[in-house]
């Protein structure tokens, strides 16, 4: 029954919410005299090793520090992260839950993570199933095998999740690539390179509310508007 929906994965930041709180890059990028020569470097190693780490040991803070140049002593040991979720989210989510099970999927670092999934939790423990997030996982989007690991945990296939988020390459990309449909939170009109060949498996919205109805629309068998396909001179382009 390829229309089916038989999950919901959804994106927590700039999706359900924000993380309050300083940002891991920028208080390590304010430690680090890497950041002015090499401004990607802080970034890359966050991705690199807090993202995939369920906990932050001291073999692996020490790595952290030699990777940067920064004082083992310097290292933060609270980062004070948090999550403030907009005032619509738990009321879509509350309308997704009809549809099919809802959970989060994000990707976030074990500083301040297990900050980030309590809120979550406290927020919106009632209505999502469960919170994956990647420091917990493993990895971290847009790798695609979260997305089969997910949909499993939830004996559900990839094609028949719909995935929601707001990041072109860590949500719409990671999502389709797994074989899942995606519904693209648009944050500006400006174009977009969608995957040429979605299979009719991207749509996209500018309202996080605007998800419901499409995925109902999935859920029933009907179609819904190729995002890839709404401007066809420009390729994937939309």
């Amino acid at each position: 029954m390829p229309d089916r929906v038989a999950l919901i994965t959804v994106d927590v930041s700039r999706t359900l919410g924000i993380f309050t709180g300083r940002t891991t890059s920028t208080q390590l990028a304010d430690l680090t005299p890497l950041a002015a020569i090499k401004p990607n470097l802080v970034g890359e190693t966050v991705r690199s090793l807090l993202y995939r780490a369920p906990e932050l040991t001291p073999d692996l803070a020490s790595r952290l520090c030699d990777q940067l140049l920064i004082p083992r002593d310097n290292l933060p040991t609270q980062w004070h992260r948090g999550y403030e979720p907009y005032p619509h989210a738990q009321h879509v989510l509350e309308e997704l839950a009809q549809i099919a099970p809802v959970v989060a999927l994000s990707n976030m670092s074990v500083t301040g993570g297990p900050e980030r999934v309590a809120a979550i939790k406290r927020e919106h423990g009632h209505t999502l199933t469960e919170v994956y997030a990647s420091f917990l996982l493993g990895g971290a989007k847009p790798e695609r095998w979260l997305w089969h690991v997910t949909a499993g945990k939830h004996q559900a296939e990839p094609a028949h999740v719909v995935h929601i988020g707001d990041q072109l390459a860590a949500d719409v990309y990671g999502a389709w690539a797994a074989g899942a449909r995606v519904i693209h939170l648009r944050t500006s009109d400006q174009p977009v390179d969608y995957p040429a060949d979605s299979g009719s498996r991207i749509a996209s919205v500018h309202d996080l509310a605007d998800a419901v109805p499409l995925i109902r629309a999935w859920a029933a068998g009907q179609p819904v508007p190729d995002a890839a396909a709404a401007s066809p001179t420009s390729g994937g382009r939309a």
